[in-house]
């Protein structure tokens, strides 16, 4: 169990929908890793907060009863008596199923959509900003120090550039996600902004460097060599795109 699996597990481990094996990997890695426990402190004060401070309202007697009634109509037709299916409509039950099954492999499988991946990388941008404790899990301005920190951790070599004489200057890097991919997200400073750089596994052939914004935020996305980049921050467009272009050149 890494820090960026248990990350898209966390809540369901709070919420208790993990088997024992997984929540087993859950507690002992939180028990070693101190960002992932106060990720789970967190999580849990957020969730006394939601619960003492929710509003509860018992139905009226009158919805209450008519759904009952409802409940007690339905299961009355459903006593009808069944035939069994025609082998035709069983052929076409399992060719719908089979065509839903593949819609839905390719969907989970393929890319996602660009205003989906925008939305994904803000969020993971936003939620790096609310502590700064968690914008970086290895603190350098060296990347030789904070290339070689993810090696074991992802599956991939990420891009780390010295950009400091461009006035983007290297703060380190974490692990974070982007959707449910696992990324490596390398965190740069210009003037008192702060750039989030984010690499994933990217499947598909490679795409050209193209900005966009999202909720205030500016990007600059592409993939190459079988990465996704995504770099995101509240600078100006032409900041924003001036980095990724030297990220791209860059040795």
């Amino acid at each position: 169990m890494n820090c960026a699996r248990l990350r898209q597990v966390l809540d369901a481990w709070i919420d208790g929908e993990l088997d024992h094996a997984t929540s087993a990997e859950i507690g002992s890695h939180l028990d070693s890793c101190a960002a992932c426990a106060a990720l789970r402190r967190e999580r849990n004060e957020l969730r006394a907060q939601v619960r003492n401070g929710a509003q509860y309202h018992r139905a009226p007697a009158a919805f209450e009863s008519a759904l009952r009634r409802r409940l007690v109509a339905a299961a009355d037709a459903g006593k009808g008596p069944r035939q069994r299916p025609s082998w035709l409509q069983a052929a076409s039950l399992a060719l719908a199923a089979a065509l839903v099954s593949a819609l839905a492999g390719y969907w989970i499988g393929g890319p996602a959509p660009d205003s989906t991946l925008r939305e994904h990388v803000v969020a993971s941008h936003v939620a790096s900003l609310g502590n700064a404790r968690h914008l970086t899990e290895v603190a350098s301005g060296d990347r030789h120090t904070v290339k070689p920190w993810f090696q074991g951790k992802v599956d991939f070599a990420p891009t780390v550039r010295d950009l400091s004489e461009h006035g983007y200057v290297l703060q380190g890097g974490r692990l974070d996600h982007v959707a449910d991919r696992q990324a490596a997200a390398i965190v740069y400073r210009v003037r008192n902004h702060v750039i989030n750089l984010f690499v994933w596994r990217a499947s598909g052939g490679d795409e050209a460097l193209a900005t966009s914004a999202a909720r205030g935020f500016n990007l600059a996305t592409w993939s190459e060599a079988g990465l996704g980049f995504a770099a995101v921050s509240d600078v100006d467009v032409r900041d924003i795109e001036r980095f990724a272009r030297l990220v791209q050149s860059g040795p």
